[in-house]
């Protein structure tokens, strides 16, 4: 009988423990999803620059990366959560240098990260670091899904703007200039070998809005049948008028995205401001160059499914700053993505019409990819590209480059 009553004590006292469980697991309703994408391949890279060519074992398809999601469902269609992101590249890839390798890009957290405040009535609210709309547009809508890999229209060796951005490679979230503003007549910042004469030695690959610290963003719910309306703002310091490392360049972005049926249309304005401080802290260097510039990016995006198996692909975009002489100019680009079976099959055109009035140097691309699905979530890749910085220009010291890659990713 002891024994027993024993028996029936402990099994209601479990019975409490995990009603209590059930009550507050009821309530609070947290989850945590851990997910990423793996990506390791082959590369070759043949630039008329012979100094500039390169073999290496890397992320070739996209950008392999890791991410913690955290959210909690208050009800009534109402959560909060987050979202950190850390990238990597295999302690740089073919660049191990102390620098590159061993912070391995920024490390912990150097990519997208953001708490958010999600209503199904109201839309999201994001604060923190989150990837810009701009970017979503140029690589899933605009063009094939390339990623900012091989054969994309914005990756770190070919973009279809040029101006100020956040894309340049080791200064993630970090506002800086691509090379076409000039310190003189004779002198351009940023390009390989510039020297003290006009004449250009090295290429413009452009500059790209892929993520800016200090950021808040707005997203709307979907209304009338597919449109969603995005706003995102950073806010500009302007205050230090001494060593200039407190000022900061704000921005402001825009953009409406139409999806229903066989058409994605995406339209994305991203504007840069630097404030009137004569010492402006911009890309890692203090300067003047950039006292009360405006630099603005606009890409209009269609992707059209002409059948389940095809898919259609269109970027028209436009550059600008409040000095023409600085950032001007136009992009287009035309892809296709055909599936059949575990095969895609994809390939893309981009072109960009530098209207620079001093340095005008156009280039183009020409992208291609095959993948075979092992699975949902595993493939085997093939990218290729071949970029020319210079169209319009006779051919100098790697105006040219093409690349080829062979590897394997897994998204989980």
């Amino acid at each position: 009988m002891l024994t027993g009553r024993i028996d029936f004590l402990q099994y209601s006292t479990t019975l409490v423990a995990l009603a209590a469980l059930s009550a507050i697991s009821a309530f609070a309703q947290t989850s945590v999803v851990i997910d990423g994408y793996f990506d390791r391949g082959y590369a070759s890279t043949n630039n008329t620059d012979n100094n500039k060519d390169a073999k290496a074992v890397a992320s070739n398809a996209g950008t392999t990366t890791i991410g913690v999601k955290v959210r909690e469902d208050l009800g009534n269609g109402l959560s909060v959560g987050g979202s950190v992101n850390t990238d990597w590249n295999d302690l740089g890839g073919n660049k191990q240098n102390d620098t590159t390798g061993t912070a391995q890009r920024g490390g912990f957290a150097n990519s997208q990260n953001f708490l958010d405040v999600t209503s199904n009535q109201y839309g999201v609210l994001r604060l923190g670091t989150p990837n810009s709309f701009t970017l979503t547009n140029a690589t899933a809508v605009a063009s094939p899904a390339y990623s900012t890999g091989f054969g994309s229209s914005y990756s770190s060796s070919f973009s279809i703007a040029n101006g100020f951005g956040t894309g340049t490679t080791d200064k993630g979230g970090i506002v800086a200039a691509s090379s076409e503003l000039m310190t003189t007549a004779a002198t351009p910042l940023g390009y390989v070998g510039g020297s003290s004469t006009a004449a250009l030695t090295g290429p413009s690959t452009g500059q790209r809005s892929i993520r800016i610290a200090n950021t808040v963003q707005y997203s709307s719910p979907v209304v009338l049948g597919g449109l969603t309306a995005h706003v995102g703002y950073t806010p500009k310091n302007d205050n230090d008028t001494g060593a200039g490392k407190l000022n900061t360049v704000g921005a402001q972005e825009y953009a409406l995205r139409y999806t229903n049926g066989p058409i994605d249309a995406m339209y994305t304005s991203m504007k840069y401001t630097v404030g009137s401080s004569t010492n402006f802290f911009m890309g890692g260097t203090t300067s003047t160059a950039y006292k009360d510039m405006t630099s603005t990016q606009n890409l209009l995006g269609v992707t059209y499914a002409v059948m389940p198996a095809l898919k259609l692909h269109a970027g028209l975009g436009q550059f600008k700053s409040s000095d023409d002489a600085k950032y001007k100019g136009a992009s287009r680009q035309f892809g296709a993505t055909y599936t059949t079976g575990a095969w895609v099959l994809s390939a893309q055109t981009a072109r960009v019409d530098d209207q620079n009035s001093t340095l005008d140097y156009d280039r183009k691309l020409v992208g291609a990819g095959v993948d075979y699905n092992l699975s949902k979530t595993a493939r085997v890749y093939f990218r290729y590209d071949n970029i020319d910085y210079a169209t319009n220009r006779a051919a100098f010291d790697g105006s040219k480059q093409t690349r080829y890659a062979l590897g394997v990713s897994k998204s989980f």
